[in-house]
């Protein structure tokens, strides 16, 4: 039998003693780390599910109280992180704090490794914001071309129609030359659209689109300015949307297009921008080919100053323009002597005066029909945003 100062003086099987007792601390490491990068990923699919929840939660137009929006926030948290199985949900706040709704979640996740250390799981905690609605404001003001060139018979057929009648694809001139009517009678006569008559029935299509989509907690107003020399008033910013539809009417064929007298009265009209909850979410939305004219005709015309839009972009309202491009008419004279020399400045400069990703352009009927659907589109998915 060996004696006891044997085993005091042996060395056999040290190394292995050793070893195992350095890569203990070496494996935690390794394992801290693997849940730490587990914890990063069950902490950002816990904001994921906050932030939803929180987004759905501002969405409501219902008037719902606080307790009733936590009920439904919490479902929706669970919900997500019952796919994630190793993370608990422990509790779920609702507030409304500074007309803001707060979601706070608190939560655990298990470790895999943290048992080594005397972790076996993790706390997590999260919140997220957004404003509180009280129903969606909404402010739509149209500035509306009604110079003569806005009398360009709508579509193809129209203008030739109106070309073989009367010598001219415009419907804007009063008679001339002998003749006892003027090009829009014969138009109207003929049942030949101009973008006048396409317009009104497009702003009138986008009014009906948001009677339909009005929610009784929503407050949309309208407002319609058109202008030619003079800027003016056909519908002063009402919530009586049925009203500013028939208000259109008003909407008739003017002279000559004065960007410079319409903006400065617009840019007042319009003002700041809201944030659609406390205070209006503001769209101002110009409709114009873009050439800003002069009575002297001849050699008097010129692109739209972009400038003059500087006003409302600065008071943070989206701008959105819409282009009704003029139509090259290289065989008339008046053409040639006013809008040819400029005619490939328009267009950028329109683009300019819009606000960055709200440009539009059409050139006839169906084209500005669906310019309008697309620019309701637009505004429509102008939605909810996080603000914490």
């Amino acid at each position: 039998m060996k004696k006891l100062s044997h085993f005091a003086t042996s060395r056999s099987g040290s190394a292995a003693v050793i070893f195992s007792l350095a890569a203990l601390p070496a494996l935690a490491m390794l394992g801290a780390g693997v849940d730490y990068g587990r914890m990063l990923n069950e902490r950002a699919s816990l904001q994921a599910a906050t932030d939803a929840a929180v987004l759905a939660a501002g969405l409501d137009l219902t008037g719902a109280s606080d307790a009733t929006l936590r009920t439904g926030a919490e479902s929706m948290v669970r919900t997500a992180l019952a796919r994630r199985p190793g993370t608990t949900v422990r509790s779920v706040t609702l507030s409304t704090v500074n007309n803001q709704i707060v979601l706070r979640v608190a939560a655990t996740s298990k470790t895999m490794f943290g048992g080594l250390l005397g972790r076996s799981e993790v706390d997590l905690a999260t919140t997220a914001a957004v404003p509180k609605r009280s129903g969606k404001k909404q402010d739509l003001y149209f500035l509306l071309d009604r110079s003569a060139s806005m009398g360009l018979a709508a579509t193809t057929a129209g203008r030739d129609k109106l070309i073989r009648l009367v010598g001219c694809a415009f419907a804007c001139h009063d008679p001339e030359g002998g003749q006892k009517k003027s090009n829009l009678q014969v138009a109207q006569e003929n049942g030949v659209q101009t973008r006048v008559d396409v317009l009104r029935d497009a702003v009138g299509g986008m009014i009906d689109k948001m009677i339909a989509r009005k929610s009784p907690l929503d407050t949309f107003r309208v407002a319609i300015d058109t202008f030619d020399d003079a800027p003016h008033r056909s519908v002063p910013l009402t919530t009586d949307l049925v009203t500013a539809k028939s208000f259109l009417t008003n909407y008739q064929l003017g002279y000559n297009t004065s960007f410079s007298g319409a903006m400065p009265t617009y840019n007042f009209d319009v003002g700041s921008q809201g944030d659609g909850h406390a205070t209006p979410e503001k769209f101002a939305i110009i409709v114009s080919d873009g050439v800003q004219g002069r009575r002297d005709r001849v050699g008097g015309f010129k692109p739209f100053d972009a400038r003059l839009c500087d006003t409302i972009k600065g008071q943070r309202v989206t701008l959105i323009v819409l282009n009704t491009k003029y139509i090259p008419m290289p065989t008339e004279p008046a053409y040639q002597q006013t809008v040819q020399p400029i005619q490939n400045q328009l267009e950028p400069a329109l683009k300019a005066c819009a606000s960055p990703g709200w440009y539009f352009s059409a050139t006839d009927k169906t084209e500005i029909m669906a310019a309008f659907d697309a620019i309701d589109r637009a505004i429509q998915t102008s939605k909810l945003h996080l603000s914490k």
